[in-house]
């Protein structure tokens, strides 16, 4: 093997790992994008949400959670 092709192969691997970095910082950014609605009434029909109803922030954070840790699992 001669330098140029060592040298080649570094870069390679340096580029991958700064292009996977940057497309997860840039999910991450959207993910935290979401809705900025607190839930406190019913989007359908204006009303209160009943209180032992889940709040769409809260079903919203959980899918955000549950986006990055897979994520997080499929990386190669």
């Amino acid at each position: 093997m001669n330098a140029n092709r060592i040298i080649d192969m570094i870069v390679r691997q340096v580029m991958r790992r700064l292009v996977t970095k940057g497309v997860d910082k840039g999910f991450d950014v959207a993910s935290r994008m979401g809705g900025k609605s607190d839930g406190a009434t019913n989007p359908d029909t204006g009303q209160p949400a009943p209180r032992n109803a889940p709040r769409p922030s809260q079903n919203l954070r959980q899918a955000q959670k549950v986006t990055r840790q897979m994520r997080r699992f499929m990386k190669f």
